[in-house]
């Protein structure tokens, strides 16, 4: 990968030079005590995640309820009362292992459980971005991470997911066509850091309002995902940008 390290925080710092781009971009602080509460108490919803991990694999979210604050980890949830025994049980155990806090974005459901979109974006040698397949990643029950193997999740494909959930009011093709527009958008922007890189998986959420917000982008996704699709045109699709 050249002389930047891939780590999510890097690609985030990178993303938000594009002043367009980061209007799609939750805000995003290295783990300290202070960033914790600066954005817990901002939005009133944060995620903590490790910048190097995959899978979901260590992410938490916490949530001011008002009399308690929640930490749901995995498919549990822990009521704590105090800012000093959340900081305890949260920020003590996770800030020397390379973290991040980012705002939640309340993501778009099916039958009550969050999912996001993978939008596998891919280019040739020589030439542009394209989006070359998306696919919805539905959590399993009680989760908050999307992972199928970390929850038990589902696949669907993206026009299912919209048919299903409570955007169906929105536009399925404007959705579709902002969701395409910022993909792009991060993978032009990121090339310029990242100039060999032919392929991106760029994991994306929508709001209750249908606008997508990028979550993170994985350089080495599983393009196994869409062969659990009925329809394996875009899995064929995608291979056929792998190849030299």
């Amino acid at each position: 990968m050249g002389k930047y390290g891939t780590s999510k925080w890097t690609k985030y710092k990178f993303m938000r030079k594009d002043a367009s781009l980061r209007a799609h971009l939750p805000e995003t602080l290295w783990l300290s005590e202070k960033a914790f509460w600066s954005l817990l108490d901002k939005y009133g919803e944060v995620i903590v995640k490790p910048t190097g991990s995959y899978g979901g694999e260590g992410v938490i979210r916490v949530r001011n309820k008002g009399v308690y604050y929640e930490v749901h980890d995995g498919a549990k949830k822990r009521k704590y009362a105090t800012k000093a025994e959340l900081t305890s049980a949260v920020l003590k155990k996770r800030r020397r292992r390379n973290q991040l806090v980012q705002r939640r974005i309340s993501l778009a459901t099916v039958q009550k459980r969050p999912f996001d979109l993978r939008v596998m974006v891919q280019r040739k040698k020589r030439g542009d971005w394209k989006v070359t397949g998306t696919l919805a990643k539905v959590a399993g029950k009680g989760f908050i991470v999307t992972n199928m193997r970390r929850s038990n999740g589902s696949i669907l494909s993206f026009s299912e997911a919209i048919r299903r959930s409570g955007l169906k009011n929105n536009s399925q093709s404007a959705i579709n066509a902002a969701v395409n527009r910022t993909a792009l958008r991060s993978a032009r922007q990121l090339q310029k850091y990242y100039s060999n890189q032919r392929t991106m998986g760029v994991d994306m959420g929508l709001d209750g309002k249908g606008k997508p917000w990028v979550i993170e982008v994985n350089f080495a996704p599983m393009l196994g995902l869409f062969l659990k699709l009925k329809d394996k045109s875009m899995y064929r699709t995608i291979v056929s940008y792998t190849k030299k």
